[in-house]
């Protein structure tokens, strides 16, 4: 086992462990239709309160933070009229402004998910602009490292399948429309229309491969015609389910199998009152999509890459969807009626003679809950606590202050005005994502520091009153490896060389042959940080876990990249005979964004009096091991 410096590896591994959240484990399978209420349990019941866990471990990693800027706190747009005017009249303190080492490193991570490059910290800590943080915001949102985070994001929500070429098509289309910064109204739409003769001709029916393989019955096909081999009324209902999840942070599937009342009384006061005959009318949109799964003469079986979507079908029938097969297979048994298109949120139909999947393009994006779950999706993603939480759990009957729900229920955003008022500014802004980054990103409240002064309360939490600490996602993990030590690895996209994982369209662009030997490890590196496998929906979570500590102290992913030879950054700078000093600062900057303090000279000063080489690897290696290296804060 490698040295480790006094100031974490192994103090990580307890911190991470405190954090990791209790195993949620699946539901039984009802023995009856009438106890749905067990059925509830792994979608509602026992939900740990991340928020407080986020705020435990932003208290544990602020310890070590030096304080922050103390600067006055200037109240620049809206977000900060509502965060400060709401602290200020309930006389919560506050953490100060972030100090430039801080921001820098955040705004990197967040803004393109790479940590910033060295001569890019030592310029920004130089410069004396006051406007230098909204500067350098604009200058990291919109490049292709914005668009290759991003797209990760959107993918995990998409459940982007990148293994066929279909998959990668879609997820460049991702990328197109994050870094033209493409209205996010238009982005929907593209979505619920898209129609292709041929699946990868139009990007955008990549958003149905979940879907579609969900529904792909488990048999053997006899031949070419054979579409009894798809639940097309199964494969609407998947889709109808990820629509509202995404696109209006409801999750239906709940009310895709029975009626919410007496069901989901104590879950969501808005679905409780909601009927199954009303998901259907919103499936219905869908209810003209055929999805046609290729024949392969090659392998004679069907091949659901590429897959054909129209507008042919008979609509959304449950008497007989022939030549589909009508029976329900991943819900409950569907009453045998027709049903014709009804927005759940306000029951509007299509116009006379309107192609119903246009409709909804149309109807959907008019409504404030479209642009509140959008805004909840990006203010989660920056600012570590959402709005509303789990993103696809939102109770439209406890949204309005002034028309609060019955008691004991509560007012469920923790800042709804604040919520209501960037919804409104995004639709206001042409619904650009781009936009609503940097309103966050420019805000005051963004860029408070970790460090906290004075005891924490988590009655703090919904002030938000500090920046919470965010744990580094899978691939961010990974690439901030290879960057702190210098060395990338080799992946290949679309026969194209990348040496990030960003780079790549998914999680399975990484493992396998011909990955420089390392695609295995940095496969379970991933998994370790959570990785969504894009065959269930993302959690989006803010977890840490004993697992990500070991993998960090023991992987060869670091292992290989912290020795001082093989044009590693511990390498190059001996070779270079750079003083202690000039290599202590360099690993520093490109691993924390900051210089070491004197402390950590002092530490560091031990380990090189033994073994100059080796005491610079266990640096390099306790840096990497530290929750300052694996925390976004």
């Amino acid at each position: 086992m490698r040295t480790a410096l006094w100031w974490l590896p192994i103090a990580v591994a307890g911190l991470v462990a405190a954090q990791t959240p209790p195993a949620q484990t699946p539901p039984p399978r009802p023995a009856d239709p009438d106890r749905f209420e067990k059925a509830h349990e792994g979608i509602f019941g026992n939900q740990p309160d991340r928020a407080k866990e986020t705020s435990k471990l932003t208290e544990a990693v602020a310890a070590a933070m030096p304080p922050g800027a103390r600067q006055p706190i200037i109240r620049k747009n809206l977000i900060d009229q509502h965060i400060f005017g709401r602290i200020e009249r309930d006389h919560v303190p506050h953490a100060p402004l972030s100090s430039d080492e801080e921001f820098v490193r955040r705004v990197y991570l967040d803004a393109t998910g790479a940590l910033p490059p060295v001569a890019a910290v030592r310029t920004f800590l130089a410069d004396r602009d006051p406007a230098k943080r909204d500067k350098l915001i604009d200058s990291l949102i919109g490049t292709d490292a914005f668009a290759d985070e991003w797209a990760w994001y959107w993918g995990d929500l998409f459940r982007t399948n990148d293994t066929a070429g279909t998959g990668t098509t879609f997820h460049l289309y991702t990328k197109e429309w994050l870094k033209v910064d493409r209205p996010y109204n238009e982005v929907f739409a593209d979505i619920v229309t898209a129609f292709a003769k041929d699946h990868s001709s139009v990007p955008a029916t990549g958003f149905y491969s979940a879907s579609n393989y969900n529904a792909t019955r488990a048999l053997s096909p006899t031949d070419p015609d054979n579409y009894y081999l798809s639940n097309r009324l199964d494969f609407i209902d998947e889709t109808t389910v990820d629509v509202s999840r995404i696109f209006l942070g409801i999750n239906t599937d709940c009310i895709s199998c029975h009626n919410g009342a007496g069901h989901l009384n104590s879950v969501n006061l808005y679905l409780s009152k909601k009927k199954r005959a009303e998901f259907h009318q919103q499936a219905a949109f869908f209810g003209k999509m055929r999805v046609i799964d290729a024949w392969s003469d090659r392998v004679l079986n069907i091949d659901a890459s590429n897959a054909i979507y129209d507008d042919s079908g008979p609509g959304y029938s449950t008497k007989d969807d022939a030549p589909f097969a009508t029976e329900a297979e991943t819900r409950f048994p569907r009453s045998p009626k027709s049903y014709e298109p009804a927005f759940l949120l306000t029951g509007e139909t299509p116009k006379p003679g309107e192609n119903p999947r246009r409709a909804l393009g149309r109807i959907a994006p008019t409504h404030i809950q479209f642009a509140r779950a959008a805004v909840n999706l990006v203010w989660t993603r920056l600012m570590v606590v959402g709005f509303v939480e789990p993103y696809d759990a939102f109770d439209l009957d406890r949204l309005d202050p002034k028309n609060p729900p019955p008691a004991p229920w509560t007012i469920q955003p923790t800042n709804p005005e604040l919520l209501d008022a960037l919804a409104q500014d995004f639709r206001a802004s042409n619904f650009s994502i781009q936009h609503l980054i940097r309103t966050i990103m420019k805000s005051s409240a963004y860029q408070l520091s970790t460090h906290f002064d004075g005891p924490w309360k988590d009655s703090y939490i919904s002030y938000y009153a500090r920046r919470f600490a965010r744990v580094m996602t899978g691939p961010e993990a990974v690439d901030a490896i290879a960057a702190a030590t210098n060395r990338p690895y080799q992946f290949a996209l679309l026969g194209q060389p990348v040496s990030k994982v960003l780079e790549l369209a998914g999680p399975s662009g990484v493992g396998g042959r011909g990955r420089g030997g390392e695609g295995l490890v940095i496969s379970a590196m991933l998994q370790a940080f959570f990785q969504s496998n894009r065959q269930t929906p993302a959690t989006l979570g803010n977890q840490a876990s004993s697992v990500q500590a070991m993998m960090m102290m023991v992987s060869p992913v670091v292992g290989n990249r912290v020795a001082g030879d093989k044009g590693t950054r511990v390498a190059t700078m001996l070779d270079a005979g750079k003083s202690d000093t000039e290599i202590l600062d360099e690993l520093f900057l490109a691993s924390l964004a900051r210089k070491p303090t004197d402390g950590e000279i002092k530490a560091s000063q031990h380990l090189l009096a033994r073994d100059r080489k080796t005491g610079f690897e266990d640096i390099q290696w306790a840096l990497l091991n530290s929750p300052e290296f694996l925390l976004n804060h």
